[in-house]
């Protein structure tokens, strides 16, 4: 089983995806409890998007191995796509207690009170994300900048949008956020 595993992380170094699941499929088949095979196969099905799929994979691996931080984080990303919002909750709040200086537990935390209208905390969590990785890939100012919108803090808002356009130049939609920000700043 280890030996199939590494040679997915080849794969998935490569990457040959497909063959890379088909080995970690593998590899759970011979070990159940090999927890980072199921994480790995969460996180394939996560970026595909096959939302149930990843689940499953990332309740195995903590079935397999409960202090495992990686499923922990990411079945609170999943749980949170799956609109199961209280366990999201619960899922991401664990995530940040054992890792309170992680930029992901943070912003996952963050988006889960905002999806739930609870967005004083929401503030909190996105806040510390982005203090700790302003450049960080879930963009905690982009939900930071829709929360001020919300409230009308059309200033704060633009300065959201302005950090996050400080740690990402080239994002795709650059130039509209730019448009925007000078729309707040009217």
């Amino acid at each position: 089983a280890l030996r199939e595993y590494q040679e997915a992380m080849k794969d998935l170094a490569k990457p040959d995806v497909e063959s890379a699941v088909k080995r970690l499929e593998r590899v759970v088949e011979l070990a159940p409890q090999f927890a980072d095979a199921w994480n790995n196969l969460g996180t394939i099905a996560y970026q595909t998007e096959q939302y149930d799929r990843a689940e499953k994979c990332f309740r195995a691996a903590l079935e397999q191995d409960p202090k495992a931080y990686e499923p922990l984080v990411n079945l609170g990303g999943v749980l949170i796509n799956t609109h199961k919002l209280d366990e999201a909750l619960m899922y991401n709040e664990d995530a940040v207690l054992t890792r309170p200086n992680d930029a992901l537990a943070n912003s996952q935390l963050g988006l889960a009170f905002f999806v739930t209208g609870s967005f004083d905390l929401a503030v909190k969590y996105l806040e510390i994300a982005r203090r700790i990785d302003p450049a960080h890939f879930s963009h905690p100012q982009l939900v930071l900048a829709e929360i001020h919108l919300r409230r009308g803090e059309n200033s704060a808002a633009a300065e959201a949008l302005e950090d996050f356009l400080q740690h990402h130049p080239d994002f795709p939609t650059a130039e509209k956020i730019r448009e925007s920000i000078a729309r707040l700043r009217e």
